[in-house]
């Protein structure tokens, strides 16, 4: 018998419904529609326009039902991390939630310091210090007093803002809640002695849930919390076996790179590397490092399309193939390359203030781009080893930036490891999976990456690692001239 699933899936650029048909032991996958995401400047603040992803969801499943009718088992609701909406007494929405590129939290890093040492925050969180996490959100709207975070009653992050207009239930589903930096992965709950240390508020919070939670319903629908930060649904859908030691790398704007544990690491080693602790699906913890991805390549591309040269990605890619390799070293970590803008200006004057020559033609530029990510990936890769304190054989990259063959093998020559790839669309399936186990028809997360390896084994590909000597010379010149 088939069962369909709907999984609605927003990145920080674009969202989609899909549906998911279960049939036989293999997964396929339907797209119901696709919608713009992204910021909208008012009066100087990025905004995310959230009555427009609610209208095109609810489009997506009146898509679904006219398609799937009763078959149609259940939906769930990944996002991006970190942001939020508040709401008032009577459950309205008191604002748009605010972008997490806005730049109202600049400086909130030294106004917590100030309140609680930095070691302190690790300690009760374990979360990777980016000035773009809710707590320093909520410092800013705490210093400043706000209308909006006076009068709220509740915090939800982006999944439970959009599931409670759903099912009219507010809660905090766990994945989610654990990428604000005032969640505690140890005790499984809020970081309150570190909020009231802050004189944040800490009433705001509705009540945690794992992912795997039937929440509600949206007319008759079953809505689940499946892992709803964006990050944990890809991570649930890497086809790892049992056993098998690796590094998991989502790809997309962002990066996300790092392994599946059953146990947070939450030591002076791991502070000083600035890895996270974020929550997994099925008890685990997703011990990663949050790294800039294509998000470089993509701004790149914009600007330069903006300029009328109409770069196609299969371009860019001949034209980081046909110039010399190494010439230019670039950390795309750098806080420089956060915000959107003229990213090929940034890497150019990065590479002049850094000592080196400055790159002049669109070639070297892009080349710069591709080799600084596959470079930060393996030296990235290498803390990850030792923090985590086993060997990782493979690296297995998800999501739509797999698709980038000549990055997937850059990765493979950068670590010197075999990178596998697929599937591409790993957050959608992700979430489709918990939405499974969650309606009983699957029993373990094992069964559901089982289901996805014998679903899209037509997307896996390998990449053997090539010319090994010339990249660790590289990865050497790479850190002497971006963190010497």
């Amino acid at each position: 018998m088939k069962k369909h699933y709907l999984a609605v899936d927003l990145g920080a650029s674009s969202g989609r419904t899909i549906v998911g048909t279960l049939e036989d032991g293999k997964l396929t996958l339907k797209e119901m529609n696709r919608f713009w995401n992204g910021p909208t400047e008012v009066r100087g603040t990025l905004l995310w326009d959230f009555v427009h992803l609610f209208r095109n969801i609810k489009e997506g499943i009146a898509l679904a039902k006219k398609e799937f009718g009763d078959g149609l088992v259940s939906m769930g609701i990944d996002t991006w991390g970190v942001d939020f909406g508040l709401f008032d007494a009577d459950g309205n929405l008191l604002r748009n939630p605010v972008n997490y590129r806005d730049s109202r939290t600049a400086g909130m890093f030294e106004k917590v310091f100030e309140r609680v040492p930095r070691e302190e925050v690790f300690a009760q969180t374990g979360i990777q210090f980016m000035e773009l996490n809710t707590l320093y959100q909520l410092m800013a709207l705490s210093l400043e007093d706000s209308f909006q975070y006076r009068s709220a009653t509740k915090l939800l992050f982006s999944p439970d803002l959009l599931s409670y207009w759903l099912t009219g239930n507010m809660v905090a589903e766990r994945s989610i809640a654990s990428t604000s930096q005032f969640y505690n992965p140890a005790t499984k709950d809020w970081a309150y002695d570190l909020l009231e240390k802050l004189n944040i508020r800490t009433d705001l919070f509705a009540d945690l849930v794992d992912p795997g939670t039937v929440i509600g319903d949206a007319d008759g629908l079953p809505v689940v919390a499946v892992g709803g930060h964006d990050t944990a649904s890809a991570f649930a859908a890497v086809p790892v076996k049992k056993g098998e030691h690796c590094a998991f790398l989502s790809s997309g704007t962002w990066s996300l790179l790092g392994t599946e544990l059953t146990e947070p690491v939450i030591n002076d080693a791991s502070l000083a590397a600035n890895f996270t602790n974020e929550v997994g699906v099925c008890d685990t913890v997703r011990f990663l490092k949050n790294l800039s991805g294509l998000w470089m390549i993509q701004e790149l591309r914009r600007g330069w399309n903006e300029q009328d040269f109409d770069y196609s990605w299969a371009a860019m890619e001949h034209m980081a193939l046909e110039t010399e390799p190494f010439e230019f070293f670039i950390d795309p970590s750098d806080e420089v390359f956060l915000a959107p803008g003229d990213m090929a200006g940034r890497i150019q004057d990065y590479c002049e203030r850094t000592g080196q020559a400055r790159p002049q033609t669109h070639a070297q530029i892009i080349r710069a781009a591709y080799e600084g990510l596959a470079l930060l990936y393996a030296s990235v890769y290498e803390s990850l080893e030792q923090l985590a304190g086993r060997t990782l054989d493979t690296l297995r990259i998800v999501g739509g930036g797999c698709k980038d063959t000549l990055l997937d093998q850059l990765a493979a020559n950068a670590t010197g490891r075999k990178v596998v790839t697929g599937p591409t669309e790993a957050t959608a399936t992700g979430n489709l999976i918990m939405q499974m186990l969650a309606m009983g028809d699957i029993q373990s997360l094992e069964e559901g990456r089982e289901i996805i390896r014998n679903s899209f084994a037509e997307e896996t590909r390998e990449f053997e690692p090539q010319d090994s000597d010339a990249w660790q010379t590289a990865l050497t010149k790479w850190r002497d001239a971006c963190r010497g």
